[in-house]
């Protein structure tokens, strides 16, 4: 089966056919959300979908797409018109629930529509320009007067910053430009010294990815020595997040993302060695199906990987075999302090540890180039059926480096595992449609949703110490639990995949996940009487990997 980007990207446009209702008779003609318009199983249309039509727009002009009908402007065109329809009378546009005003979502759908626009321009008549204009323009007029205040979530600033630069260029209007240039300069005034732009309050290299989506375009329009810098350090950390089976990012990561996008690095890879690395090396990842692909996601995560896919597919950049990624070197040592993670990389292995997010570990033997370890820290269940778990993100938490050993200490947090109901709904939408409508209150509701989902600061008295062991030929994880509480614990395990946090974008299938990870079990009993626990366990790699002296011990 021919996997390359370009046949990735050529099956997506018949997907986004079928998304997209093209039905001129229906009220939603041009909706692409489609448990909206054909389902009837959702109240409102989710406006992010409608950045596909950017990507259709570029079909239309492609060689890629050659049974693109006569009435493929068509299309576009009432893409484009239902989605000033679902717009608010201050430019915004709904995401997560009506009335949102998101400006995350209008950040993301500005560019895109100011995109699928500029290629339509020649086909529309004079009412349709002064229509979609009206709106780009609306949108345009909300990102300058209004900011994200929930979080800081660089990709959304990044997005927001390439939309008001084209809206700037295309009307002619520099309050539109300044407003570009401020959320510019706070992304890169945000930026860590080792290199990586703040998600949620932690470094995640998936997402930094899409930001870089954004900062590249955002580069070749208006370059900077200060841009320039900025890209430089954030791809010398990225490259470490490029794993020996073709996976990049994982739950080390604040947002426990592993989708790569390879536009911005792309476009970047012929400037930049750091960019020309990651892209040798996910650009075969991508087209071998060894990472997260057009092919695994869903619908709210299409329209950035395939318009990403599309940048990609465009960039002249040249491929070359000869470049070596960090995890082939055979003795690396790379720390990112402020980020909590440590990378190592040797001969016959390549190591991950997520100090900041509970001592999340991930091995990698390179012989096979498979994923042996991927213990994501421990998921606990007490006698009052409360999940907790050490996978939480703390950027404070210990993270103590010697010659050989990885020392990190972390508290124990409930998991907030919150699954809608038909109450949950009724509440929200009675709240969307009454005292949401303020804005100050519907900023407020947000940051208590994020507390709730995503963020996590309550803490059981239940530590965790895990020191890890480097050696040339095998690695030794050593933990030592404490029970300061007056929990008592039903089940303790560790050693494999799971997300503790509330992440749409994360938990996308790879192959890497095929193998069943090594559950082990901590003994609870002896636990509970004493309060104290200690488990070791050994990975060695002599000829091949193997696992050996796994136990659990109590004092």
């Amino acid at each position: 089966m021919n996997t390359s980007i370009g046949n990735q990207i050529a099956i997506s446009y018949r997907h986004l056919l079928s998304e997209v209702n093209r039905d001129p008779s229906a009220d939603t003609y041009g909706c692409f959300d489609r448990r909206y318009w054909a389902w009837k199983m959702a109240d409102f249309p989710e406006a992010t979908f409608q950045r596909n039509v950017s990507a259709l727009a570029w079909f239309m002009q492609s060689d890629l797409s050659v049974v693109f009908s006569q009435t493929g402007p068509e299309i576009i065109k009432a893409a484009l018109a239902f989605t000033f329809k679902i717009q608010h009378r201050d430019g915004s546009f709904d995401q997560a629930y009506p009335q949102e005003h998101s400006f995350g979502a209008t950040g993301f759908l500005l560019p895109d529509l100011l995109s699928a626009y500029t290629k339509i321009k020649p086909d529309c008549t004079p009412q349709e320009s002064l229509l979609f204009e009206s709106g780009l323009r609306k949108a345009a007029i909300f990102l300058e007067k209004n900011s994200e205040q929930h979080s800081l979530i660089s990709n959304h600033l990044a997005g927001a910053a390439l939309g008001l630069f084209g809206a700037g260029e295309l009307f002619q209007e520099k309050k539109f430009t300044a407003k570009a240039e401020e959320l510019l300069a706070s992304i890169l005034n945000g930026q860590s010294r080792e290199g990586w732009f703040p998600e949620y309050g932690g470094a995640d290299p998936g997402y930094q990815t899409l930001c870089m989506h954004y900062l590249a375009q955002i580069y070749r329009m208006h370059p900077s020595g200060f841009l320039h810098a900025a890209l430089e350090k954030s791809l010398a950390f990225l490259k470490y997040f490029a794993h020996p089976d073709g996976t990049f990012g994982g739950e080390y990561g604040s947002r426990r993302t592993e989708v790569y996008y390879p536009g911005g690095i792309a476009l970047l890879a012929d400037e930049f060695l750091d960019a020309k690395v990651l892209n040798n090396f996910m650009h075969s990842s991508i087209e071998t199906g060894r990472t997260v692909t057009l092919a695994d996601i869903d619908m709210g995560n299409t329209a950035p990987l395939l318009n990403s896919y599309i940048m990609a597919y465009g960039s002249a950049a040249a491929r070359d075999a000869r470049l070596t990624i960090p995890f082939q070197q055979t003795n690396l040592d790379m720390d990112f302090h402020e980020a909590g993670i440590c990378v190592r990389a040797r001969e016959k292995y390549y190591l991950i540890v997520g100090a900041s997010n509970g001592g999340v570990v991930k091995i990698f033997d390179k012989a096979c180039g498979k994923l042996v370890v991927d213990d994501c820290g421990i998921f606990g269940l007490t006698e009052n059926k409360m999940k907790i778990t050490t996978q939480s993100t703390h950027l404070d938490n210990s993270l103590r480096i010697s010659d050989n050993e990885i020392e990190c200490d972390s508290q124990f947090y409930p998991i907030k595992d919150t699954i809608p109901s038909p109450f949950n709904y009724l509440i929200l939408r009675l709240l969307n449609l009454t005292v949401m409508r303020v804005n100050f209150i519907n900023e407020l509701i947000k940051k208590v949703m994020v507390s709730v989902l995503v963020e996590n600061k309550k803490t059981i008295s239940i530590r965790r110490k895990r020191i890890v062991t480097v050696n040339s030929d095998s690695i030794r994880i050593s933990d030592m639990i404490n029970n300061k509480s007056h929990l008592l614990i039903k089940k303790m395990i560790q050693g494999f995949k799971f997300t503790a946090i509330h992440m749409a974008s994360a938990r996308y299938f790879t192959p890497a996940q095929e193998k069943i990870s090594k559950i082990r079990l901590i003994d609870c009993d002896s636990f509970n009487i004493k309060g104290t626990t200690t488990a070791d366990y050994f990975v060695e790699f002599p000829e091949g990997v193997s696992e050996r002296g796994k136990r659990d011990s109590n004092q």
